[in-house]
């Protein structure tokens, strides 16, 4: 892909700390830098005006409205619904069935947009150092927390060491234990959650290594020995359909299938110490 996005992934390694700046503020919020004017955007990226005019020559565009007609486009061809807000449907709409449809339309795009993301160098990398970890913990809050929950559910019926820890008081406690060898997954949409980044700290610390699941360009990214990038645009609202969990069961799907094929996995023998193990926390008459 050579859209703007794509663009500036590229060649964000090499940035200035004033160009990182916008390149992170485009990342995060290209909505706002649609909306705002050049003043705005200045001001919410912490950089002068002329710095974004370079910037946008760095993108081989020649100035601020020619960067923000390219974002509108390239925002245009990831979906004609991505950035449709179930929000702004009228009872109308959703009596007739849009809010339904629009919803689906949503989760095809955020999964076709991770999928097009998606590193096969950094996901090889993951399933190498998940299968041979010695111990997996993974951390998360919120959704997020029951994404991790999820990650270590599916690990441990393959017959990994894995165990999430959600309380914040035991995140420390727990990645303050881990060491050479193990691994912390740690995962946040947002890729701001403290308590999350606190755990890949320590982590590192001890010497484990550390596979995060998030947003590019955010402070949990930059912990990350391995990246799994997972960007998907999200309506704050606690009434409007989440998205970005299915992109996440996505990814945990592909490492836990790629595990599970792995030639070392003795798959008839740990299935049937699974079968063995439910049947016996089954009741007669179930």
């Amino acid at each position: 892909m050579n859209d703007v996005f794509s663009r500036i992934s590229k060649i964000y390694p090499g940035l200035k700390k004033a160009e990182k700046k916008i390149a992170d503020l485009i990342l995060a919020d290209a909505d706002f830098f649609l909306r705002g004017s050049i003043t705005d955007v200045a001001e919410a990226a912490g950089v002068s005006a002329s710095s974004l005019t370079r910037f946008s020559r760095l993108l081989e565009v020649e100035g601020f409205r020619e960067l923000k007609l390219s974002i509108a486009q390239a925002k245009s061809a990831q979906s004609p619904y991505y950035h449709q807000s179930i929000q702004a449907l009228d009872e109308v709409e959703i009596a007739g069935g849009r809010l339904e449809y629009l919803y689906l339309q949503q989760v095809v795009a955020s999964l076709n947009s991770t999928f097009t993301r998606l590193n096969p160098e950094a996901l090889v990398d993951a399933i190498r150092a998940i299968r041979s970890a010695r111990r997996i913990r993974t951390f998360g809050v919120a959704v997020s927390g029951l994404i991790a929950s999820e990650t270590a559910m599916r690990l441990m019926r393959l017959g990994l060491e894995a165990t999430y820890v959600a309380d914040s008081h035991f995140m420390r406690i727990a990645s303050s234990l881990l060491g050479v060898g193990d691994v912390a997954i740690c995962i946040s949409h947002t890729g701001h959650s403290q308590e999350v980044l606190d755990a890949a700290d320590m982590a590192h610390r001890q010497g484990a290594q550390v596979l995060c699941m998030t947003a590019p360009h955010t402070p949990l990214s930059r912990k990350a020995d391995i990246l799994l990038e997972i960007s998907v645009f999200e309506e704050i609202d606690i009434y409007t359909p989440s998205v970005s969990h299915f992109a996440y069961h996505y990814v945990i799907g592909l490492l836990a299938f790629h595990i599970g094929q792995s030639a070392e996995l003795d798959r008839e023998g740990l299935l049937a110490k699974i079968k063995a193990g439910l049947a016996r926390g089954q009741s007669p008459e179930s």
